[in-house]
């Protein structure tokens, strides 16, 4: 609400209220002074005034006393940061607000009371961001909460405090529900926003509702990188490696060289019949790290595993799976998954001598 609005209603106010009690009438002068010249003397001659009509339950009752209290006093919320006036301005101007209870009235005084909520809820996002400065998160909490109450339309900005800190403080159906209003708003939604809100119905074992957000959340930012991943990352975490196999291609464009990924394609592949996608991934996590134990192992014994359901054995197949599985064994010489698979290759081969050196070192780490 602008100036030269609030001062038009409060013309009108003084106007429709021209009998009124002496100091009802002055502390509305004064509050019209200040609202023109914002002179801080005048809010407190406001202040003062009003104060003097409230002696009797019939004037604490009175609609016209509560509302020049509630305008006085949410202003004062707001600008007398120090609280030279008054130790509870919120508060007294809570109440007030609360004693606004005539509905004809309300209506009349419409604009009166959405200055009055609007002066508050100014005061309340002061009043939290101390709170956060201090590291009061359930205070600051409070704080937006009142924010949110006294405003029709709420900003993203509250709305994404309310989030944050309601997932920090453990109300997980609170942030919740305000992560569903912020991705509502899609001309001002996040993609942090659906990461945040996947993860909360994760931590609730919801895998089909956290699945069904990231999905909608790559409907709605379809090149995000972060959406993409936790979309893998929740197909991965729960063995649906044919959803990890047709999505991981698109993951690579973003970081071609993370061999954490490139492993990650190369096991969905294999995992789920496409032998030689796992292959070439798997040379490929070799070709830019040599010595990475995983995919040396992975492709040995992917070898292994293809010449032992061959009907017409191949030796070079044979030959491959040696190769990569003795370099695993080069890497990390006491991996017992290695030294299993070469015991099962020597087996194949007939190689009797490296068949017992192989199970004699196996003896000795289960023994250790």
């Amino acid at each position: 609400m602008n100036k030269k609005v609030v001062i038009i209603l409060l013309l009108f106010f003084i106007a429709s209220f021209a009998g009124a009690q002496s100091p009802a009438k002055e502390a509305m002068n004064f509050f019209a002074h200040y609202s023109q010249k914002h002179q801080f003397s005048d809010l407190e001659k406001a202040k003062k005034a009003i104060d003097e009509g409230f002696k009797t339950k019939r004037d604490s009752l009175s609609y016209r006393n509560n509302l020049i209290r509630g305008m006085v006093y949410s202003t004062l919320a707001f600008v007398d940061s120090n609280r030279k006036l008054s130790k509870e301005p919120i508060q007294i101007g809570l109440h007030s607000l609360s004693s606004l209870t005539n509905s004809k009235f309300n209506e009349e005084h419409g604009g009166e009371i959405s200055y009055i909520k609007k002066q508050l809820a100014n005061a309340f996002l002061r009043e939290a961001a101390k709170f956060l400065k201090d590291f009061n998160y359930e205070d600051a909490y409070d704080s937006y909460r009142w924010v949110d109450s006294l405003n029709s339309g709420t900003s993203p900005a509250v709305k994404h405090n309310l989030a944050v800190l309601s997932q920090r403080l453990g109300y997980r159906s609170r942030a919740i529900g305000y992560y569903e209003q912020l991705i509502e708003d899609k001309p001002k939604a996040s993609p942090v926003y659906y990461l945040a809100l996947s993860e909360l119905y994760e931590a609730q074992l919801d895998l089909n509702k956290s699945l069904d957000i990231i999905k909608k959340g790559r409907e709605a930012f379809p090149h995000n990188q972060d959406l993409l991943f936790k979309e893998i990352n929740i197909y991965a975490d729960n063995g649906i490696y044919e959803k990890v196999a047709a999505l991981i291609e698109s993951a690579l464009k973003f970081e071609p060289e993370n061999i954490s990924l490139i492993y990650l394609a190369g096991f969905s592949a294999q995992h789920s019949g496409m032998r030689k996608e796992a292959e070439n991934y798997y040379q490929k996590i070799i070709s830019l790290a040599p010595n990475n134990y995983d995919a040396n192992y992975s492709l040995g014994l992917l070898y292994l595993r293809m010449y032992t359901e061959q009907k017409n054995k191949e030796a070079e197949v044979l030959d491959k799976a040696s190769f990569y599985l003795n370099k695993a064994v080069e890497i990390n010489p006491n991996s017992i998954n290695v030294l299993k698979s070469l015991s099962i290759l020597y087996k194949e081969s007939g190689n009797m001598l490296k068949l017992e050196q192989v199970n004699n070192k196996l003896h000795q780490i289960i023994l250790n």
